[in-house]
């Protein structure tokens, strides 16, 4: 009875939308649907007997929309939108029957059969637009009305082909400049509004105030930071989002912090980004997300979330779904739960633009049963430990473009299957459109037999490509001309008293010929401006070591064939297993020149207390790069790691850990990779003959040793020199080893 006392108040005044308001609270308490019929019924009753006041079907319309929600009937929510549209017919210049109208088109479109509904939305006739048209009027009639502007920006930003967003643009600008623009949810659908139109500068503001009037600090701070990398402003984004992250509490912007790593994350790091125990951990998490990320290619600190958030917006513009409604067939074998991108978007998202893009017409055309040639795309990865390719095709919605694990899928399953013991001339044309994407395609392309067993390869490539496409993610770095770098690296201890620590030492060699050259003033040469980065990083990606400089090298003239610039970096490293990269790039108008390398390096413990060795160093003079010891030893480098026939190895090394005088035992050794040496052959015996075997006593608290050693009788090859060294009073030994490749002499490389 409490609720029909309701419909005794028929005037329209403030107290009328109060009145309205009330009704929808006290609705949203009741589920039983008996009640409810019993209200429906009553109010019909009032109906039939003022047909022409809008109020009372606008009452009418809010209970058959909420019978709607509880019985989830169809039928429900085409009675209320009839009676919100009579309503509007009545009194079309109140927002209550285009407020109610529009939720109750909604309501119909996700009730409605998914077929019937993705071929209205092609259309622009689906409910979604009819409700975004309800709303818009909503606006117009009052543009205070908060919540019908709040729901029609949400529409407008929700719908899957063109959406109304200049009539959402200007009712949320309109709402925002009066009363309701006090209403922090209407400067949040502003400011998403603002950016989806591109007008970040008006994004940032909106939700400058959002934040300003009490709005949910972890939304608002995500959101800004969105549309300052928009505005191209990525440190003010870098500082917004972990702000952001930290003020996270409320499930709105933990589920927004969440869904914007899902795009890139891996199940282990969404769990333990959903376990983290307070703010602080949260954003020292994210933190050491991002910047392993960005350790990868050897980046700029922030580099990786800004081309995040870059990709962001070109999905968002290019690979939306039309449709939230998606069919797979058999050939589509990558399922996935959001509805938001299509699979090109995922993989976008993942690993950004592709090297390469290819697309075939289509002859003939794409059946309903899943055969038929589709709409299809190819992307191609260049990686340097392996191309990665994906195949796409649209069959049953012409923009929703599905990943394929062979590009025969793209003829539908049976004719792919029947082309692997027939020839299928559209195939073959197929095939051709991807011709640069490797010898497969070509192949495949040209062969005048049934292509079964590439095809096979196809598949098995597919399938693996769609696993590590849709599980990791990447940036890699691109230079317009490669340095070529050549790069080796040793460890060694860190200071000339021995008190223990390690340096890792990095040497490098780039060919004279690639380096972009900068004249020097009045002729006096030539300078090579030279930027350098290396980092450090273990098996989790975070990073312990790092060093950042420029160096400018000299020459009196430009250096050629077979000339090479060298040098070394040093930075100190705890003991551990790590990758390092090594970035080099040419500096001023040549910045497109560079090379990143990246290569394992084991650092072993080297301490006073215990007994160790250090790396090995193998050098030889006139190699024009030396090493200054902190002992002050003067250590011969060879940055090529290339020795004549018949020259000589200088040989450095440390050892720690053993008492002044204490005696220790060298055995060197030389094995010819990929066979036994000449030595060997030579002197017979299975093991690679001893070059070296004496027995020293240790110096102190570190010894440090040079020999040279003379490769008489050394074939070119591909060699690995070995020493181990043996603590008697212990029983124990240690062996490290270094790899270099004799050449023919003479040779003027350094």
């Amino acid at each position: 009875m409490g609720v029909l006392l309701l419909l005794t108040a028929l005037v329209q005044s403030p107290a009328d939308r109060a009145s309205i308001e009330l009704l929808r609270d006290s609705l949203a308490t009741v589920t039983d649907t008996v009640a409810l019929r019993r209200l429906e019924a009553a109010t019909i009753e009032v109906a039939k007997q003022r047909r022409n006041d809008p109020l009372i079907h606008v009452r009418l319309g809010f209970i058959g929309y909420h019978l709607g929600e509880v019985t989830k009937t169809k039928q429900h929510f085409d009675d209320a939108a009839g009676e919100f549209e009579w309503a509007a017919e009545l009194q079309n210049d109140w927002p209550y029957p285009w407020y109610g109208l529009g939720l109750a088109e909604l309501a119909v479109g996700e009730s409605s059969s998914i077929a019937i509904e993705n071929i209205r939305q092609m259309l622009g006739k689906d409910y979604l637009s009819k409700a975004a048209r309800a709303f818009a009027r909503a606006a117009e009639a009052d543009p205070a009305f908060a919540s019908a502007v709040v729901d029609l920006a949400t529409t407008a930003l929700t719908q899957r082909i063109h959406p109304r967003l200049e009539v959402a643009l200007n009712a949320v600008r309109l709402a925002a400049a009066g009363p309701a623009g006090r209403h922090p949810d209407v400067q949040l659908v502003r400011g998403r509004v603002e950016r989806e139109a591109g007008e970040a500068d008006s994004a940032i503001a909106a939700f400058t105030t959002y934040l300003a009037i009490g709005g949910d600090s972890g939304v608002g701070l995500l959101e800004l930071a969105r549309s300052y990398y928009l505005a191209h402003k990525p440190g003010q984004g870098w500082v917004a989002y972990f702000a952001g992250a930290h003020a996270a509490t409320s499930a709105a912007a933990l589920t927004l912090y969440r869904l914007d790593l899902s795009w890139i994350a891996d199940s282990s790091e969404l769990t333990a980004f959903d376990g983290l125990p307070n703010p602080d951990a949260r954003q020292q998490w994210l933190e050491r997300f991002w910047a392993r990320r960005d350790a990868v290619e050897a980046r700029d600190v922030g580099e990786r979330l800004a081309e995040h958030y870059r990709r962001w917006f070109y999905a968002r513009h290019n690979f939306r779904l039309v449709s939230r409604h998606r069919h797979y067939d058999m050939t589509e074998v990558y399922r996935t739960a959001q509805t938001e991108f299509d699979d090109r978007g995922v993989i976008y998202l993942r690993h950004g633009e592709p090297d390469k893009r290819a697309q075939f017409i289509c002859q003939s055309s794409a059946e309903p049963n899943g055969e038929g040639c589709a709409a299809n795309e190819s992307w191609l990865y260049h990686r340097r430990d392996g191309d990665l390719i994906f195949h796409f095709a649209a069959r049953d919605d012409v923009q929703d473009f599905k990943l394929i694990e062979s590009l025969a899928d793209v003829l539908g399953f049976n004719r792919a299957v029947r082309a692997t013991t027939s020839i299928d001339p559209e195939l073959a044309a197929l095939y051709q459109t991807r011709d640069d994407f490797g010898p497969l395609y070509s192949r495949v392309a040209r062969v005048a037999h049934a292509p079964g067993p590439e095809l096979a390869q196809d598949r098995r490539q597919g399938r693996h490509n769609i696993e590590l496409g849709t599980t990791t993610d990447s940036y890699t770095r691109e230079f317009q001309q490669l340095l070529d770098v050549a790069a080796s690296e040793f460890v060694v201890g860190a200071d000339s008293a021995g008190r223990g620590g390690q340096t890792l030492h990095v040497v490098f060699a780039i060919p004279g010929e690639r380096l972009p050259e900068q004249s020097v003033p009045s002729g006096a040469g030539v300078r090579y401006p030279l930027e350098f980065r290396l980092i450090v990083s273990d098996s989790t990606g975070d990073v312990v070591a790092s060093l950042d400089t420029v160096r400018v090298f000299g020459a009196r003239q430009a250096l050629r064939g077979p000339a090479y610039l060298t040098g070394s970096l040093a930075v100190a490293v705890p003991p551990g297993h790590y990758d390092y990269r090594l970035l080099v790039r040419s500096i001023g108008p040549a910045m497109g020149v560079g090379d990143l390398i990246i290569n394992p390096v084991a650092v072993d413990a080297l301490a006073p207390g215990q007994f160790s060795v250090s790396d090995i160093v193998v050098g030889r003079d006139g190699s024009g790069l030396v090493w200054m010891s902190p002992a002050g030893d003067t250590v011969r480098l060879n940055p090529l790691q290339r020795f004549p026939e018949g020259s000589t190895v200088s040989l450095y090394y440390e050892v720690y850990g053993l008492p002044t005088g204490a005696t220790y035992h060298t055995v060197v050794r030389l094995e010819k990779e990929g066979g036994r040496s000449l030595l060997g052959r030579l002197f017979g015996g299975g093991r690679a003959p001893v070059l070296l075997e004496f027995d020293a006593p240790a110096a102190g608290t570190v010894s440090r040793v040079q020999r040279g050693i003379a490769l008489r009788d050394v074939s070119k090859g591909t060699y690995r020199l070995s020493v181990v060294i043996t603590d008697p009073a212990r029983g124990a030994s240690v062996t490290r080893s270094q790899r270099f490749q004799v050449v023919d002499r003479p040779t003027h490389e350094p």
